[in-house]
């Protein structure tokens, strides 16, 4: 249910103390109050190599050259990530994310036991830090941010001890992967085999469809659980690397299928060329960023579409058309965008297949002799790490290998910083261009980095760090902020039956707070603005949308030592059917940057008044 309307939030005046020893407050010259916080610097991270595939040092801003959108925007800074290690912009802490719904148990479990070996090194030998999460039913976090060898090595056995819930998607992939197999021999027969081959192509796509929109929701669910992790990531200092366990996720779920299809089907195919009636075998070419149905304006090998009208391609287009209607390119770009947002780097791997015997979404070299391939799983996991400037491994031996080339590329890199160039509330992806101006090193090095950002507003900001507050239990109170969270006196909305309001009061020491002076000559006031979000959480793990609301604070300079032992209370008010929910309340203030983040748990029971 969604929360209330922002308009029952209200501030009261300067509330007596409760019980808190009055101070001096001071005020601060140096502030000014700013009216947009929309604006905010950019960190870029990127990793130069040579061409022996070593990092590169000793680049300043001048050896690089910035546009977003093919705009040229000017580097404010560069700095060497070695040199901020020890910094809270330099902080580095690596999330372990274990996708379980694409996961055979043993090859988890193989994976991870190099993994918490690589780990343990990397606590042991650097300032970083590390967590971990799961995704099975539901997004579950394991461990929060923390530099303990013991409870990370913990974290994972404790994983390794579990079982991974069967789907019924592996076994409807085989089903729908064996039949395409058999349809595929019989089109490459003769006579009555055939002809039963092309009876078969209908069954073959609706099968196929219902496979594909089910593997279509599967992977945006999994997206949709990473993107949760990545915006909970918001309240992390610092940069992030997610280490994505899976055995894979399609970019275009059926993509594999669609271009077996077409080059067995498009064979058959009829064009009119003059007067002429020509018989043209062909290749489907997939374009990632394009991916458009075929047919009539197919592309040829250059990527190039052609004018000859297309008769008959013997039914290759339904199969072309069914997989660019599952795409889920968009929704992968947008997550790396996101990342790249909030300093996230992909690190994907995908563990070597060690039972080919069992069925999988992952499918193998080896498996494929006995089933078509229907997607490319190892695009998505692809697409993330060079989308966010990582490494992946979909290879099937050398993961201690990638492991240490993984913990020298997230600590060998420059951190380039800018403002960007966008409008307010403008929260489309944006392009990145890095380049090098060094010729020679452009020409034999190597750049990775992030290729996209999107832009996120304080609101936005605000509710992601809220959220990771409640996912990861991770909490701060820089505010001295008291919470309380009770039954309203408003009555229920009749459109809103079973809903029982509650309101949320939190009080904040004035004494506690930044205070600017104004530039009034009389009568001058010392003022605070102030961002509030309140976010719920369910207790199945989803999120209700967040609510947000402003105020100011406005002190007489004269009031102000008296005011100092007093709280200034704000209050809002959510609409709750019975259950256990988890609160967070959130406050920024504008003049010191700070911000506090406070949870309550909460029981809400029916309304005994209500028959």
């Amino acid at each position: 249910m969604a929360l209330t309307a922002a308009s029952h939030f209200a501030v009261p005046a300067a509330a007596g103390a409760q019980d808190r020893s009055p101070r001096q407050h001071q005020i601060r010259e140096d502030i000014v109050l700013r009216e947009s916080i929309d604006v905010r610097l950019i960190s870029l991270d990127a990793v130069v190599t040579d061409s022996s595939d070593r990092p590169v040092t000793g680049l300043t801003k001048d050896d690089f050259e910035l546009k977003v959108e093919n705009e040229p925007v000017e580097i404010l800074s560069v700095a060497a990530g070695q040199d901020l290690r020890t910094t809270v912009t330099g902080r580095l802490t690596i999330l372990l994310f274990i996708d379980e719904r694409h996961l055979q148990r043993t090859h988890r479990d193989a994976a991870l036991t190099e993994i918490a070996e690589a780990l343990d090194a990397e606590i042991a030998t650097n300032p970083t830090w590390v967590a971990a999460a799961t995704f099975g039913e539901r997004l579950e976090p394991l461990l929060s941010p923390t530099r303990d060898r013991d409870a990370v090595r913990g974290a994972i056995e404790a994983v390794m001890d579990r079982d991974i819930a069967a789907t019924t998607l592996r076994a409807q992939q085989r089903s729908v992967s064996v039949e395409v197999r058999e349809t595929l021999r019989m089109l490459a027969a003769k006579g009555s085999r055939y002809r039963l081959g092309e009876a078969s192509l209908a069954s073959v796509l609706s099968n196929l469809r219902s496979f594909g929109e089910t593997l279509q929701l599967d992977t945006l669910q999994t997206i949709g659980a990473v993107r949760s992790l990545v915006e909970a990531l918001a309240f992390v200092p610092g940069r992030k690397a997610i280490l994505f366990v899976s055995d894979g996720l399609p970019r275009h779920p059926l993509d594999s299928a669609a271009k077996t299809m077409y080059d067995r089907l498009a064979g058959a195919s009829r064009q009119l060329e003059g007067d002429e009636l020509m018989r043209t075998p062909g290749t489907l070419q997939m374009h990632d960023r394009n991916h458009l149905p075929f047919g009539v304006d197919r592309a040829d090998d250059m990527g190039l579409a052609s004018n000859n009208p297309q008769l008959d391609d013997g039914g290759a287009f339904a199969f072309q058309t069914l997989a660019a209607e599952l795409s889920c390119a968009g929704a992968f770009d947008r997550l790396a965008a996101l990342a790249n947002t909030h300093r996230v780097t992909f690190y994907p791997l995908k563990p070597p297949v060690i039972d080919t015997a069992i069925s999988q979404l992952g499918e193998s070299a080896r498996d494929r002799g006995s089933i078509v391939e229907l997607s490319d799983v190892r695009s998505g996991l692809n697409s993330l790490a060079g989308l966010t400037g990582g490494l992946s491994f979909v290879s099937d031996t050398g993961v201690a290998e990638f492991l240490q080339s993984t913990r020298t590329d997230i600590s060998t890199y420059y951190s380039l910083s800018f403002t960007p160039p966008d409008s307010m509330g403008d929260t489309g992806i944006r392009e990145i261009t890095l380049r090098l101006r060094q010729r020679p090193l452009a020409r034999n090095g190597s750049l990775r980095y992030r290729a996209s950002y999107a832009p996120v507003t304080i609101q936005q900001n605000l509710a992601s760090r809220a959220w990771g507050t409640l996912l990861f239990g991770w909490e701060e109170n820089n505010h001295g902020m008291e919470v309380q969270v009770r039954r309203s006196t408003s009555r229920q909305r009749p459109d809103q039956p079973g809903q029982t309001p509650l309101e949320v009061r939190a009080s904040l020491p004035i004494g506690d707070l930044e205070l600017a002076p104004t530039r009034a000559t009389r009568n001058p006031v010392a003022s605070g603005f102030f961002r509030v979000v309140v976010q719920v959480q369910r207790d199945d793990g989803s999120r209700m949308p967040p609510q947000h609301f402003d105020f100011e604070l406005n002190v007489p300079v004269a009031e102000l030592e008296e005011a100092a032992g007093q709280y200034i209370a704000v209050r809002s008010e959510v609409l709750l059917p019975p259950g256990s929910y988890r609160l967070a309340v959130g406050i920024w203030e504008e003049n010191s940057g700070r911000s506090s983040f406070v949870v309550r748990e909460l029981a809400v029971q029916p309304d005994p008044s209500v028959a």
